[in-house]
């Protein structure tokens, strides 16, 4: 009995030091690959802010279908959040003359677009359903020079971004503001934010109103039924509360009558 005491104590202690040195290579995994993560900016998403998400479906088609699809949604399926008709659908915001109940996907094929990029091209539907309104927001207001950079561009929300500055002619450039951070575990500047180098076509005000409605819209495209989860949500606590009035007037009816070998039933304790 003592031996095999012993040999479930050395066991034991063996099983501690595992864990314990996993843990250390896991503290030093993650201190390894450490890295600083900018300032998101808030935005409010209104699913029922019908012009914000026209505008939305607008500028994706204009700016975004060159290179991506989102998938996840199809034409006619836009009309009821849009508060547009089918055939509004297919005449103001369907630009590529698909069908109604068409998947909406990029107008340059994948191959051209891995030649151009060097990489496969996310679909939106993908990283909206990954990401928040703020992430998106942020990143779409956050490109900025740089010339160590193959496209010439990067973000600050992801750095050595693929995607070039498809919005540089209408923001403008920016430059990158930067702090002592840390980028996979060294300590160095790292760009937080971004601010105005030159003039775009549009004023900030607009553009940030265009990057705040196209995140809305895809956030809309990743979260379709939010709005009527939200409705029944209301209605279907309601009801729960309602039944919860009928379960208790039940249960005072029915233990009305009931004699208790050791006295009243406890609300009768109330009206003393």
């Amino acid at each position: 009995m003592p031996g095999s005491r012993m040999i479930t104590f050395r066991a034991c202690m063996r099983a501690v030091l595992v864990v314990a040195a996993l843990a250390c290579a896991a503290g030093s995994a993650s201190a390894q690959t450490e890295d600083t993560q900018p300032p998101l900016k808030h935005i409010h998403v209104n699913l029922n802010d019908k012009e914000a998400l026209r505008m939305g479906a607008v500028y994706f088609m204009h700016e975004c279908m060159g290179c991506h699809s989102i998938s996840g949604a199809r034409f006619a399926e836009l009309a009821r959040p849009l508060g547009l008709s089918k055939a509004e659908i297919q005449k103001t915001i369907n630009i590529t003359g698909r069908g109604a109940y068409d998947e909406i996907t990029s107008t340059m094929p994948a191959d051209t677009a891995k030649q151009l990029l060097h990489v496969e091209r996310p679909d939106l539907t993908v990283i909206a359903n990954l990401y928040s309104a703020d992430w998106l927001y942020t990143y779409l207001t956050s490109f900025y020079i740089d010339p160590g950079r193959p496209t010439g561009a990067n973000n600050v929300v992801v750095p050595n971004v693929a995607m070039p500055d498809v919005f540089a002619d209408l923001q403008g450039l920016q430059k990158p503001v930067k702090e002592m951070g840390y980028r996979f575990g060294q300590r160095t500047k790292v760009a937080v934010g971004v601010e105005s180098a030159t003039q775009g076509s549009m004023t900030p005000a607009q553009f940030d109103q265009m990057a705040r409605d196209l995140a809305i819209f895809l956030y809309y495209v990743a979260n379709p039924h939010e709005q009527q989860s939200h409705e029944i949500g209301i209605w279907l606590l309601a009801l729960l509360g309602a039944l919860t009035v009928l379960a208790y007037l039940l249960y005072r009816v029915f233990w009305r009558d009931v004699v208790r070998p050791h006295g009243a039933r406890w609300w009768s304790y109330w009206k003393r």
